[in-house]
Parts: structure tokens; C-alpha cells; sequence
């Protein structure tokens, strides 16, 4: 599933694999770590996706856990450094790719 490899390509700080797994004109909106005053991160396309992961990748050892995985959606922990971030992310696929990605606090 997509959204499995998302997350192993989160692991592996491969901000070019994650973008991959985007449309070109994607919509990104991650507001998972709004519990720590954090902004949202919004970004529209794969390049601008690709170098906001090379950015937080470069900033943060990032972990990622799935807690539970459904068709389009899940739910997943995320790590950065000690901090963690209980997640959870709804994608909406086109042609096999992500289309729109929106995380939030779960």
C-alpha cells in the first residue's frame, strides 16, 4: 500500500522517494504537530513536497510508526527526535499516486 511505503520512506529520510509517491500538482497539508505549536506544513506540487521533507529530514531524525492502517488512511506516530506526535493522515489517490495528503493531531 502507499501509504505503508510513504512511511518506510519517511524512515529511510528519502525525501526524493516520498515525493515520488505524489502527484506533480499535489496538496500537502500536515498539521500534526500543532499539539507542539508548530505550524502547519502546506505545500502544493512534489518539488516544493520534495524539499520541505529535505528540510525537516535535514533539521530532525525522523521515526515513524504505523498504529493503524486502513484503505486511504492511518494512523501513525511520528518522532522527531525524543518528540512524538500522535498522527493520523487521510490521502486522496489519482492514477496510483498521491493526490492530496492531510494530517492532523489525533
Amino acid at each position: 500500500m502507499i501509504l505503508e511505503t510513504y512511511i518506510e520512506r519517511m524512515n529511510q529520510g528519502d525525501h526524493q522517494g516520498v515525493s515520488e509517491l505524489f502527484t506533480s500538482d499535489c496538496h500537502f497539508n500536515d498539521g500534526g504537530a500543532r499539539t507542539i505549536g508548530v505550524d502547519d506544513l502546506v505545500v502544493d506540487g512534489s518539488e516544493a513536497l520534495k524539499e520541505a521533507f529535505k528540510s525537516v529530514f535535514e533539521a530532525y531524525k525522523v521515526r515513524s510508526e504505523i498504529v493503524k492502517l486502513n484503505a486511504n488512511s492511518m494512523e501513525y506516530d511520528v518522532y522527531l527526535g525524543d518528540v512524538k506526535l500522535e498522527c493520523i493522515g487521510c490521502a486522496t489517490l489519482q492514477d496510483g499516486l498521491i493526490k492530496e495528503y492531510i494530517v492532523r493531531p489525533r
